[in-house]
């Protein structure tokens, strides 16, 4: 009780106080990092390239993360997504609710085999078996919001 779960960017929707910390430790061999739905993401704590639709955050590739048209996703053996949850976080941010069936079937076409994506969210995202297997599943129980969450390691088969 009485833990501070601000977000050390002070964006709304930014990762949990030691997220990336955590996800850093667990993969210790990656180092080439893309950040979808980046927002204000803490890059000096797990240095990559962002994906964002907003101009204003300067990312490094202005792209819906639904297409990732302009993204070399083949170049990148971690991947990060923490999509809007819900309507209402959303409505923070440019887009309506992200498909995330979309989202996985778009880094599946562009990820190299070995590539982990790290999915964090409320939501399972629906993905393709012969693409994608699941290799960890760890619950989140207190974080920002109060909200209960699973980050999905997933690996490109």
């Amino acid at each position: 009780m009485g833990n501070n779960y601000q977000v050390r960017s002070g964006y709304y929707g930014g990762y949990p106080a030691g997220y990336l910390r955590r996800i850093k430790a667990l993969f210790p061999e990656k180092h080439k990092v893309l950040h979808l739905f980046s927002g204000r993401v803490d890059l000096s704590v797990l240095p990559g390239d962002t994906v964002d639709l907003n101009p204003e955050l300067d990312p490094t590739y202005l792209d819906d993360a639904q297409k990732l048209a302009g993204v070399p996703v083949d170049k990148y053996d971690l991947i990060l997504a923490d999509p809007p949850y819900s309507i209402e976080d959303a409505d923070h941010y440019q887009p309506t609710m992200v498909k995330r069936n979309l989202v996985m079937r778009a880094l599946g076409r562009k990820a190299s085999p070995g590539t982990h994506v790290v999915w964090l969210d409320q939501v399972l995202p629906m993905y393709r078996k012969d693409q994608w297997r699941i290799v960890g599943l760890i619950g989140m129980v207190k974080s920002t919001n109060h909200r209960f969450r699973v980050v999905v390691i997933f690996e490109k088969i």
